[in-house]
C-alpha cells in the first residue's frame, strides 16, 4: 500500500508546472519584462508589449509598463517554464504568476499587450489567442488607439533642424516642442538636413 502512495505521489509531482525558485519583482522594465530581486530579468512568454524605449516609445507603451508595474512591483514571482528557457538575449523566459493572478491572461484581456508567439513556447498560445479575440472586439486597451491618429499624414517638413544645436529631428520628436520658432529650420528630406550641416538627433533617430 505505502508502494502505490508513493508512485501517486510521484505522479503528481511529475504531472506539475516547471516552478523556479521565487523571487520578488523588483524591477518593472517594461509592459512585458521585469527584474528579479537576484537581478534576473524574466521576460514574459507569449506576449509583447508596446516598446517603451526604443528612439520614440510605442503608443500605449507606458500605460502597459504602469499596469505591469502596479500589478507586480514588490510581490512574489512564480514561473513556469516551457520548452526554451532563456531567449538571445540571455533573459529567462518564463509564464509567471504572482499570488493567485497569471499576469498574461489580465494584460491580454486588458488590452495593454497582444500575443507573440513563438515556438516551442506554445502552451498557451489558444487561451491567450481567445482572450484576444475578445478585447480586440470590445475595443479595450491599445485596440482602441486611434491608429489614423497615431499614423497621422505627415506634414509638408517631416524633419525639422534646430539652428542653434544643428541638430535635426522627426516633426513629432519631442525636443521640437521645447524648440523656439525662430531656430526652426525644415527640411523635405534627412538628406537635405544632412547636407546642410545637421546630424541626427540621438533620440529620435530620424
Amino acid at each position: 500500500m505505502k508502494k502505490v502512495l508513493f508512485i501517486l505521489m510521484l505522479i503528481t509531482l511529475l504531472s506539475l508546472p516547471i516552478i523556479a525558485q521565487t523571487y520578488q519583482a523588483s524591477k518593472v522594465i517594461d509592459g512585458d519584462t521585469i527584474e528579479l530581486s537576484n537581478e534576473e530579468w524574466i521576460r514574459y512568454i507569449g506576449i509583447n508589449a508596446p516598446e517603451l524605449r526604443n528612439g520614440i516609445p510605442d503608443p500605449y507603451s507606458q500605460e502597459a509598463f504602469e499596469a505591469n508595474r502596479n500589478l507586480v512591483i514588490g510581490k512574489e514571482a512564480y514561473l513556469e517554464f516551457d520548452v526554451q528557457e532563456r531567449e538571445r538575449y540571455d533573459r529567462m523566459l518564463a509564464y509567471t504568476y504572482f499570488d493567485d493572478l497569471f499576469i498574461y491572461t489580465w494584460l491580454v484581456e486588458n488590452g495593454y499587450t497582444q500575443i507573440m508567439t513563438i515556438p516551442p513556447n506554445v502552451t498557451y498560445q489558444d487561451l491567450l489567442l481567445e482572450l484576444q479575440t475578445k478585447t480586440r472586439e470590445e475595443n479595450r486597451g491599445l485596440w482602441a488607439f486611434n491608429e489614423a491618429k497615431a499614423n497621422q499624414e505627415k506634414p509638408q517638413f517631416p524633419y525639422i533642424g534646430n539652428k542653434n544645436s544643428k541638430k535635426f529631428h522627426h516633426y513629432f520628436c519631442g525636443s521640437v516642442g521645447n524648440m523656439k520658432e525662430k531656430n526652426k529650420v525644415f527640411f523635405l528630406s534627412r538628406e537635405d538636413a544632412i547636407e546642410a550641416g545637421y546630424i541626427p538627433c540621438k533620440r529620435c533617430k530620424p
